[in-house]
């Protein structure tokens, strides 16, 4: 072997040796890469992956893999979804068995709806992390917000800010009055005004609106359980509800395009002392004989003017009580005209049933008629229950057949349909308030004139002299410069208004998703709550063409079991409870948003005063500088 051939081999050779080292460096690398596997993969994953190792080595492998734990409230109904996301759908076919879960530590913010289900909807929302912030920059300035929370940042509310909070206030009252979560509903009833008459409210405007929901129930006179209602019918119907009940709101807003009034006084109406109901507690307690033993010390004349202004918010409130009432019936015959084609569509596991069944549908997938008494029973339920009714008359209305149980599609419709009429309602009862009182101080020319005025109910101190309020007040001519202000705060307070209306539900409640977990969480007995898999005949109408409809073709159909309201109840009490309190959902979503606005509104202003600061130190470095 010559000299050149002893090269080449021995080149050959110390490749062959460095192939060998990098093969055993990936397979070190590889074994490095399984010890962080994610937990999900099996042992006969790691098995395939590289070729087999000894038991002792495979259980070294298997100790150092890192496993993520995932902790949920004993309460949470997430063990039957499929893998780690909350949203995902639970095999029906199939029932686990629960496995043993550790509770998790409870919010220093408290517990709520957002939080008790078991981690599943937790607040990390901007709003919830904004209002965190602001909370942390106020127990920074040394004030305590361990003990009211996020009420707290009601006293960080500047100059006349604060009245906007208040009349969030009033609204949240009277809606869980209608809402039925009141703790005071001891001493405020509907029928209780007349214990609290006075000269002050007119008893005009509550008198016009229980006249008016006679007569809206007098359409309903003489009505059977099997009648049904054509689209004409109930347009009619419900047109003429709406004119009825319209006359027996005042003011009548439903005109959008009726121009903003500014400086508009009406010291009759009831919604004038919205911002009043706060103290409704000392009113409890004044009204009741409960109150301090020191009040028997007080000056006669100033114990009369604290009863006779009690007397005046007890009146206004239980004659508001009454015009929501009004105004949520107005909603609900608007809403019944505006959703006809969502009443009557047929769904398409009915028609996929039908065809089964060989029963005939209306060639247009719509009913032609819908149940006049379950339209009865939905006025009934708006007019004197509370919204666990008001759902459970909207199912029975969806239910065409009768037999108890919708889809998960109608499921949904109904839970859309009793939330729509208190946004409209709400959004009324919020527009007739700026028409009867106005916003700021300066709608009515200034805190003197308000004072004048007597206005305490925009937080002016009560004048000495008497405490009623003079009933003919002349409307107030403001500046235009008052008028731009009072109409810009009234612009900027509807538009927050209306953004919560339309997104609480939808996005920060998260409606759609706990909605289709109610519906997959939920024991529903119809076909023993499995899927029911059938071959169903093609037809021209289901798109198989007129071909397949002669040669006898079939198509593969699943039928999702439908559900009842008791097993939709039973669920939805725990995930979903928001519903049992619609409007004081979308009031205290409301009163967040102002949390917000007032929040931002202070640190833009910190940030402006620190950013003045700042150029006036470089400025006078500056000139100290130029002068050297």
């Amino acid at each position: 072997m010559n000299g050149a051939t002893s090269r080449i081999l021995f080149q050959r050779g110390h490749q062959g040796t460095r192939s060998l080292r990098r093969i055993r460096r990936l397979q070190e690398r590889e074994y490095s890469l399984l010890s962080y596997t994610s937990p999900l993969q099996s042992s006969s994953q790691l098995q395939r992956c590289v070729a087999a190792p000894s038991s002792s080595s495979l259980a070294a492998l298997l100790s150092t893999t890192h496993h993520r734990q995932f902790h949920s409230t004993p309460a949470a109904s997430s063990d039957n979804l499929l893998g780690h996301s909350p949203m995902a759908r639970s095999n029906p076919n199939t029932k686990t068995t629960p496995a043993v879960v550790t509770p998790k530590p409870i919010s220093p913010f408290g517990v709520d709806s957002n939080n008790s289900g078991g981690g599943i909807w937790e607040q990390t929302s901007t709003k919830k992390t904004k209002l965190n912030e602001l909370l942390t920059e106020l127990n920074e300035r040394g004030i305590d917000t361990g003990s009211k929370g996020m009420e707290t940042l009601d006293e960080a509310a500047v100059g006349e800010e604060g009245l906007d909070l208040d009349l969030v206030d009033g609204m949240k009252i009277l809606v869980k009055i209608v809402d039925g979560s009141d703790d005071n509903n001891r001493i405020v009833s509907e029928d209780a005004s007349s214990q609290y008459e006075n000269q002050v409210i007119n008893t005009n405007i509550e008198q016009a609106a229980k006249q008016a929901t006679t007569q809206v129930f007098k359409l309903f006179e003489n009505t059977t359980e099997d009648e049904e209602w054509a689209k004409d019918i109930l347009e009619s119907k419900m047109n003429e509800a709406i004119r009825i009940l319209s006359e027996g709101c005042v003011p009548d807003v439903s005109d959008k395009k009726k121009k903003p009034v500014a400086g508009s006084l009406d010291v009759s109406h009831p919604f004038c002392y919205l911002r009043q109901f706060v103290v409704s507690d000392d009113t409890v307690d004044n009204v009741s004989g409960d109150g301090d033993d020191n009040d028997d010390d007080l000056d006669p004349s100033i114990q009369q003017q604290i009863e006779t202004l009690n007397n005046i918010t007890t009146h206004a409130l239980t004659s508001s009580t009454i015009l929501y009432r009004t105004l949520l019936l107005r909603a609900t015959a608007q809403t019944l005209l505006n959703n006809w084609d969502q009443l009557t569509t047929i769904t398409s596991g009915d028609i996929d049933r039908a065809a089964i069944s060989k029963t005939e549908l209306p060639s247009t997938s719509q009913r032609a008629t819908i149940n006049a008494k379950s339209i009865q029973n939905i006025f009934e339920a708006y007019a004197h229950n509370s919204p666990q009714d008001w759902v459970q008359s909207w199912w029975k209305l969806i239910d065409a057949d009768k037999d108890g149980l919708i889809d998960q599609e109608e499921m949904n419709n109904c839970v859309d349909l009793s939330i729509e009429p208190v946004h409209l309602a709400l959004g009324n009862m919020f527009d007739m308030t700026f028409e009867v009182c106005p916003v700021r101080t300066i709608g009515l020319g200034g805190e003197e004139e308000a004072r004048k005025k007597n206005a305490w109910f925009l937080g002016v101190d009560a004048g000495d002299e008497d405490a009623e309020i003079p009933t003919n007040i002349p409307p107030v001519k403001l500046s235009w410069r008052n008028r731009r202000k009072e109409l810009k705060q009234q612009k900027i307070l509807t538009k927050t208004f209306q953004a919560t209306i339309a997104r609480h539900f939808r996005d920060q409640a998260e409606a759609p998703h706990r909605l289709r977990c109610i519906y997959a969480w939920a024991e529903k007995a119809h076909q023993d709550n499995k899927l029911d898999s059938v071959l169903v005949d093609a037809s021209e109408d289901w798109g198989s063409g007129a071909a397949s409809a002669v040669m006898g073709r079939k198509r593969y159909v699943e039928l999702e079991p439908k559900i009842s309201y008791s097993e939709f109840r039973e669920v939805q009490k725990k995930t979903f409870p928001h519903l049992d309190r619609i409007g004081e959902e979308i009031i205290t979503s409301f009163k967040e948003d102002l949390w917000l606005l007032q929040g931002k509104k202070r640190q833009n202003k910190e940030l402006k005063r620190d950013g003045m600061l700042f150029l006036l130190a470089i400025s006078v470095v500056d000139l100290g500088i130029w002068f050297v």
